[in-house]
Parts: structure tokens; C-alpha cells; sequence
């Protein structure tokens, strides 16, 4: 008498009623860059490069608006984080000020003018 091991079948009942994921072929769902998060991070590393308060803070303003409208679902597969870009923006806005607050202030002379 020969002793047989019972055979169990683990595959999934409902694998043939499973679909692979994807997004709906819509004008709604089509990929789409951000405009704001690009130039955010191109504006951040400008500014720290040439050093310029204005392109810095401008581009913290352009992350900001790029973190709120961000759409995970419709970002392309090669698109940057909006929380990197904000990240950036964060980082030029401490460069461009760290020079100012590390110095110290100007002393000021106790002797009065000679008139």
C-alpha cells in the first residue's frame, strides 16, 4: 500500500477575475508636467548660484504653488518630488540668508566726531 501526499491548489480562486491596473485613456488622466515645480527648482539653483534674494524667494513662492496643485496620479514617471523642490527652494532661501545672519553687527564708536 503506497501512502500519496494530498495535492493542494494555492492559487488565488479569483485570479481570472483580476485585471491589471491603469488609468482611463481621458483627457483628465493624460500625464501632465509641472510647470511650477520645474521652474521652482531651476529658479532655487540660479539664485544660490548668482546669489540673488529675489530669484530665491520667488521660487520658494513657485514650490509652494507646486506642492499644493500637485496630482501624483497624472506626474509623469521622470517627474522631481514636489516635496524636493520645496525642499530646494528651502535650502536657497537659508544659503542666500545665512551670510546675513552670521555676521556680526557693525560696532558702534563710543568716541563722539571731532567737529
Amino acid at each position: 500500500m503506497s501512502v500519496v501526499a494530498p495535492v493542494l491548489d494555492r492559487s488565488d480562486p479569483k485570479q481570472d477575475r483580476l485585471y491589471p491596473f491603469h488609468l482611463p485613456n481621458s483627457p483628465e488622466w493624460e500625464e501632465k508636467k509641472d510647470f511650477f515645480s520645474q521652474s521652482a527648482m531651476m529658479g532655487a539653483g540660479a539664485g544660490m548660484f548668482i546669489k540673488n534674494p529675489m530669484f530665491v524667494w520667488g521660487s520658494m513662492i513657485m514650490a509652494v504653488i507646486g506642492y499644493v496643485n500637485q496630482q501624483p496620479l497624472r506626474a509623469p514617471k521622470d517627474a522631481s518630488s514636489p516635496l524636493l523642490t520645496l525642499g530646494m527652494a528651502v535650502a536657497g532661501v537659508v544659503a542666500t540668508n545665512m551670510p546675513k545672519l552670521m555676521l556680526a553687527p557693525e560696532a558702534r564708536s563710543q568716541v563722539p566726531p571731532v567737529a
